[in-house]
C-alpha cells in the first residue's frame, strides 16, 4: 500500500473520530438542551396547574367563610326566619315523610330572601323551630353567595349532622331532582366522606377540608366522579352544620388544556393517598369502585410506584426524571385541599427531537466524511504520491548503474547515526543536570531549614527569658505598650513582684538552687494568672504581670492570690531539704498615656514599701506623702 493511500486512510480515519466525538457532544448537548426546555415547559404547567387550582379552592374557602358570616347575621336579624308559614311555604311536607323544597324555588319566584332560583332542598324529618330558622338562613345564603359565584363554582350547599341538606346548583343538568323529588327520606348520608371530614373528632381545627374522589350521591350508577371541600359551622359551640361546593372531575382539568404539549398528562393526587385525577385511570363515565382509587392499598404497580413517588417528595417540590414512573416529572404542591400536582411526560416524547436532531447530524457527518476522504486521496496521489513515484524512478535508475557490492560497503560505513550519538548524549546531560539539581534543592532544603531554627532560636532569644523561658522585660514592654496603645489605661493593672533573699538562698544552697528557685517561681506566676494576662521576668529576682480588673480590689486580689499560691512551692536544697521561697508584690493601676516604663517604676515604688513593711506582703502604690492603707499579707 502507497504512502498515499496509508496517509489518505489514516487521515480519513481521524476527521472521521473527530466527526464521530463532535457528534457526541453536540448529542449530549442537545439531548441536555432539549431536557432542560422540557423540564422547563413542565414546571411552567405546574406552577400554573397549582395557582389555577389553589385560586379554585381559595375561591371556595372565602366563599365558605363568607356564608357562615352571612348564615349567623340573618340569624341574628331577620324575623322572617321565626314565621312557620314562610318555611311551609318553601319547604312544603312530603307524603313519604319530611320535606321537599318546593318547585318555584328552584324554577324561580319571590320569596323573603328576594328572588331565588336554582336552589333544591331534602329534609328528611320535622325540624325543631331552631334548626327551622337554621334551614331558612342557609336557603337564603346559598341563593345570593351561590348567584355571586357562578360560573365559576358550579355549586354550593348547606347541610346538616340531621341530614338536611339545601343546595343551589342553577346550571345543573338534572335540576337537583334526586334531592327535590326523588330522594327517601330514609336518606342517610352521614357516612359519606363529604360529611365525616367536618365532625369535631376528624375535623378538630374546624377548617375547609376536601375530599377524594367520590361517587355523586344521586347517581346510582356510578359513573359520575366528584370531589368536593366542605366547612364545618359551629353556632355557640355545637355543630349545626357544613358548607359544601362539590367539583365535577371533568371540570378540575379542562380536557384540552395540556394538547400543546405532546405526551403530557396530569395527575392530582390527595395528601391521603387518593387519586383525583389520572389521565389513564379517572374517567367521567367509567364506572368502579371507589376503593380503586386508593393508593395507599393499589395492587397495580403503576399507581404503586406513582404513590412511592409522591411519599418520597413529600415537601411537593419536584422536578426532573423519575426511572420509577418512566416519564419526566413536575411536581407542585396545592396547600388549600392538600393535593399533590404532577405534570408528567413520557420519557420517550422528550428524547424524541434530540433522536431526530442527532440522526441529522449523523447523515450530514458521513456525506461530508465521504466527501473529505476523496478529497483527500486525490489530493495526496497528486502531491506526496507523483512525486515520489517520480523519486523511486530516479533511485532505481542510480542504484541499477552502481555495483551491488558496492551498495554493500557504503550500508556498512554509514553505520554511525548522529542523531543516536546526540541522543544518547543529551540523555547523559539530562541525567547529571537531574542530578546536580537533586544535590542543589537537597542542599537549598537542608540550608532553608537550618535558617528557621536559627530564626527560631533568635526569636525565642529575643521573646523569651533564657532562663525561665517566660517573656523577657523587653517582650512584655512591647506587649503592654501595644495594649494601652489600643485599650487605654482604665481597666489594666501591673504587678511587680520580687523573691524575698534570694541572695541568702544563693549563698546557703549555690546559685544552682536560686535559678531552679526563679524557674518554679516563673512558672507558678504563668500558671496562677488568668487567660489574657500578661507576665514576664524584669531581671534578677523580679518579676511583673500585666492583668485586667474591674477595680482596685480585684487587681489585690489577683496580686495575693498570686503571692499566697507561690507560697506553696517548693524547691530541693543543697542537702536535700525543701525550701519554701516568699515573694512581696506592689501593685498600680494604669492611666491614660502610661506607658510600661511609668507603670513599672511606681509598681517598684509599691514592692519597696512592701519589702520595708517586711516581705511577703502585695501593697497598692500611693503617691509619696499620702496616708497608706494597711497592706495585704499573710500571716
Amino acid at each position: 500500500m502507497s504512502i498515499a493511500t496509508r496517509t489518505a486512510i489514516t487521515l480519513s480515519a481521524l476527521i472521521g473520530l473527530i466527526f464521530i466525538i463532535s457528534g457526541v457532544v453536540s448529542y449530549d448537548d442537545s439531548s441536555r438542551r432539549s431536557r432542560e426546555s422540557g423540564l422547563a415547559t413542565l414546571d411552567h404547567y405546574a406552577r400554573q396547574l397549582a395557582q389555577q387550582q389553589e385560586a379554585r379552592f381559595a375561591r371556595i374557602r372565602s366563599t365558605h367563610a363568607r356564608a357562615s358570616e352571612l348564615l349567623r347575621a340573618e340569624l341574628a336579624g331577620n324575623p322572617a326566619l321565626d314565621n312557620a308559614a314562610v318555611f311551609d311555604t318553601l319547604f312544603p311536607a312530603d307524603p313519604r315523610g319530611g320535606r321537599r323544597s318546593a318547585d318555584a324555588l328552584f324554577s324561580g319566584g319571590n320569596t323573603v330572601f328576594g328572588y331565588v332560583r336554582g336552589v333544591g332542598a331534602f329534609i328528611p324529618r320535622e325540624p325543631d323551630p331552631a334548626a327551622r330558622r337554621r334551614l331558612l338562613a342557609a336557603t337564603g345564603v346559598v341563593s345570593q353567595l351561590g348567584e355571586g359565584v357562578r360560573p365559576e363554582l358550579e355549586s354550593l350547599y348547606y347541610f346538616t349532622p340531621d341530614n338536611a341538606l339545601v343546595m343551589f346548583a342553577a346550571d345543573r343538568a338534572d335540576q337537583l331532582r334526586f334531592y327535590r323529588k326523588d330522594a327517601p327520606s330514609t336518606l342517610d348520608f352521614q357516612r359519606q366522606e363529604f360529611a365525616t371530614v367536618t365532625t369535631r373528632a376528624a375535623n378538630p381545627a374546624r377548617a375547609m377540608r376536601c375530599t377524594a374522589l367520590r361517587h355523586i350521591m344521586y347517581d346510582r350508577t356510578g359513573g359520575t366522579w366528584t370531589t368536593g371541600c366542605m366547612t364545618p359551622i359551629d353556632l355557640g359551640g355545637r355543630h349545626v352544620g357544613s358548607w359544601g361546593t362539590s367539583v365535577l372531575l371533568d371540570s378540575l382539568i379542562p380536557a384540552n388544556e395540556f394538547d400543546d404539549v405532546p405526551g403530557t398528562g396530569v395527575i392530582l393526587i390527595s395528601r391521603e393517598g387518593r387519586l383525583i385525577h389520572h389521565p389513564d385511570y379517572t374517567h367521567q363515565k367509567k364506572s368502579g369502585p371507589e376503593s380503586m382509587l386508593d393508593l395507599t392499598a393499589t395492587r397495580d404497580p403503576q399507581l404503586a410506584a406513582l404513590w412511592s413517588f409522591v411519599q418520597q417528595h413529600r415537601d411537593g417540590n419536584f422536578l426532573g426524571e423519575s426511572e420509577a414512573l418512566g416519564s419526566f416529572v413536575a411536581m407542585r404542591r396545592i396547600e388549600t385541599p392538600g393535593w399533590y400536582a404532577l405534570v408528567v411526560q413520557d420519557a420517550a416524547v422528550m428524547q424524541a427531537e434530540s433522536n431526530r436532531l442527532i440522526l441529522r447530524i449523523a447523515l450530514t457527518a458521513a456525506i461530508c466524511l465521504i466527501l473529505q476522504a476523496l478529497a483527500i486521496a486525490l489530493l495526496l496521489r497528486r502531491r506526496v504520491g507523483a512525486p515520489l513515484a517520480r523519486l523511486i524512478e530516479r533511485t532505481r535508475a542510480l542504484t541499477n548503474r552502481v555495483p551491488s557490492a558496492r551498495f554493500v560497503d557504503v550500508d556498512r560505513v554509514a553505520t554511525r547515526d548522529e542523531v543516536a550519538q546526540l541522543t544518547h548524549d543529551f540523555d547523559i546531560m539530562a541525567e547529571r543536570l537531574g542530578s546536580a539539581q537533586s544535590e542543589l534543592e537537597r542542599k537549598v532544603s537542608d540550608r532553608t531549614k537550618a535558617l528557621r531554627r536559627a530564626n527560631l532560636e533568635l526569636k525565642l532569644i529575643a521573646t523569651r527569658d533564657p532562663l525561665t523561658g517566660i517573656p523577657s522585660r523587653r517582650h512584655l514592654a512591647s506587649e503592654i505598650d501595644a495594649r494601652l496603645a489600643v485599650l487605654g489605661g482604665e481597666g489594666h493593672y501591673l504587678l511587680a513582684f520580687d523573691v524575698d533573699h534570694l541572695k541568702r538562698i544563693n549563698e546557703v544552697h549555690g546559685e544552682e538552687t536560686g535559678d531552679r528557685a526563679l524557674i518554679n517561681i516563673a512558672n507558678g506566676i504563668a500558671a496562677l494568672l488568668r487567660e489574657g494576662d500578661l507576665c514576664g521576668r524584669i531581671g534578677g529576682a523580679e518579676f511583673a504581670a500585666f492583668v485586667r480588673a474591674d477595680s482596685q480590689a480585684e487587681a489585690m486580689n489577683v496580686a495575693e492570690r498570686v503571692r499566697t499560691g507561690l507560697y506553696g512551692l517548693e524547691t530541693p536544697g543543697r542537702y536535700g531539704e525543701m525550701i519554701r521561697v516568699t515573694v512581696s508584690a506592689g501593685v498600680t493601676g494604669a492611666s491614660i498615656g502610661d506607658r510600661f516604663d511609668s507603670l513599672l517604676l511606681r509598681a517598684d515604688a509599691a514592692l519597696e514599701q512592701a519589702k520595708r513593711g517586711g516581705r511577703d506582703r502585695a501593697v497598692w502604690h500611693r503617691p509619696a506623702g499620702r496616708r497608706q492603707n494597711p497592706t495585704m499579707h499573710s500571716a
